[in-house]
């Protein structure tokens, strides 16, 4: 896995590789290399989403590492480029919906640093704030994690509410209330900071 990945922008799409034409039928019928292929053209959004829902390079790691191990299993069922990355948004924001269930029922023994890696806090998007581009994402560690991962599929991946539904199995109304509830407390969040500091 590719542990050279900094600050992965929060608007428009995760960038990609080019996909190999016929990777997915290779990868099908056994060959490792096309299986590889699919790894690479599509593991940097996998991490992304993964990153900014759990804000853990090492959580987000582990749960693109997962998702890959469960496409190797499911790729019989795949039916073409567009059902596969229907369904690596689906298993991803389930892995890191379920990540997040399995660890509030765990005790935490202590927590001594921030959520955020360093090298992740520390890394500039360009031509932002980086301060403000810190702060946001820490921001969106707060919400709850359903509507955090209808914000992360609609500013990060650029679906729009109803793919968004359709990949969460939640009514087009419920995606609409998280987007509005979600983007008024983060501007009330910011605000608060300007108007604070």
């Amino acid at each position: 896995m590719d542990t050279s990945r900094s600050a992965m922008p929060l608007n428009g799409n995760t960038p990609t590789a080019a996909p190999e034409p016929g990777s997915l039928q290779r990868a099908q019928r056994g060959e490792l290399a096309a299986f590889e292929g699919l790894m690479r053209e599509h593991e940097s959004r996998v991490f992304s989403i993964a990153l900014r829902f759990t804000g853990s390079r090492s959580d987000a790691e582990e749960l693109t590492q997962d998702v890959f191990v469960q496409l190797h299993r499911a790729l019989g069922r795949i039916s073409d480029p567009g059902h596969l990355q229907r369904w690596l948004l689906r298993t991803t924001t389930n892995r890191c919906l379920n990540r997040l269930r399995d660890q509030r029922r765990r005790p935490r023994l202590v927590a001594i640093e921030s959520n955020l890696d360093a090298a992740e806090a520390a890394a500039p998007e360009s031509g932002s704030d980086p301060l403000a581009s810190s702060h946001l994402r820490q921001l969106l560690l707060e919400l709850a994690p359903e509507a955090r991962v209808v914000v992360l599929l609609r500013f990060q991946e650029d679906l729009d509410p109803a793919q968004i539904a359709d990949l969460l199995g939640m009514s087009v109304n419920t995606v609409k209330s998280h987007l509005r509830r979600s983007l008024e407390w983060l501007r009330t969040q910011c605000m608060g900071d300007v108007d604070g500091a």
